[in-house]
């Protein structure tokens, strides 16, 4: 069995980056020259060389059983935050993303949580078209996945929310309802309406909602890689303050979806 990634609307200067990244990660690419001038990248993956179905184009096959990871050289961290240019970085690191063993439990615990309000999450997603682990994984990291706050921050559902982003939602008046709060975070993020929704997408709109600041010093995020090899230290222990030495305490979003492969 294999599967695709898909990549449009990439530039001459880019192109050839992002073919060697698909390449070096055991990919068989092709570069389709579109009309506009602009790239389509088709990166096929055989099942017998990648193994993770997480990283299909469709959101359908994304929460399934872990299967070995391919042996495979990581790329540096890119510093730029275009996701063409990062998307074989996100699906390389994501194949080989291993939850640490000191952590288990306690992703397990999380992952459990999830999967007990999944219902919820479901209902939510259902209406504005994307998966539910994606919602359920945000929740988590925003708010401890505590329905009384709100998924921008985890501020509180009793007022507008005071950190950033502050005064949101935009419309309406406290208290919220989570679902209505989760809908203005999702709706500012400009995530309602997107189609695509594989593994790489999905990464990279989890570093895009906490921020790429870890990028611009060759860091893999602990939003997304904490609990995992990939992360060892260093993070922002506020608004605009970098500690290098500081280690995250938080569950990243990566290891959660990785948690919830396990349970599938």
């Amino acid at each position: 069995m294999s599967s695709q990634e898909i990549i449009r609307d990439v530039s001459a200067d880019r192109v050839d980056q992002i073919v060697a990244g698909f390449v070096a990660i055991g990919a068989t690419v092709q570069k389709l020259l579109q009309a506009n001038g602009l790239f389509t990248i088709i990166a096929t993956f055989d099942g017998s060389v990648h193994l993770s179905p997480m990283a299909t184009e469709t959101a359908a096959e994304a929460v399934a059983p872990l299967a070995q990871v391919p042996d495979h050289p990581l790329p540096a961290i890119n510093p730029s935050t275009d996701f063409p240019a990062v998307s074989a970085e996100y699906r390389a690191f994501f194949d080989t993303c291993e939850i640490r063993s000191n952590r288990r439990a306690e992703v397990q615990a999380r992952v459990s949580r999830l999967l007990d309000h999944a219902p919820r999450y479901k209902a939510l997603s259902e209406q504005l078209g994307m998966p539910w682990f994606f919602i359920a994984i945000i929740h988590s990291l925003e708010a401890g996945s505590n329905f009384a706050t709100h998924l921008h921050n985890g501020d509180p559902l009793t007022s507008k929310t005071t950190h950033v982003p502050a005064g949101r939602p935009a419309s309406g008046s406290a208290p919220f309802t989570w679902e209505a709060s989760a809908r203005d975070a999702l709706a500012m993020k400009g995530y309602v309406g997107q189609t695509d929704w594989s593994t790489s997408r999905m990464l990279h709109r989890w570093e895009a909602y906490n921020g790429f600041g870890y990028r611009t010093r060759g860091l893999a995020s602990p939003y997304l890689w904490s609990f995992s090899q990939h992360y060892i230290k260093g993070r922002f222990v506020e608004d605009h303050v970098f500690d290098p030495d500081s280690v995250s305490q938080q569950c990243g979003a990566a290891v959660l979806l990785r948690g919830l492969q396990g349970q599938a």
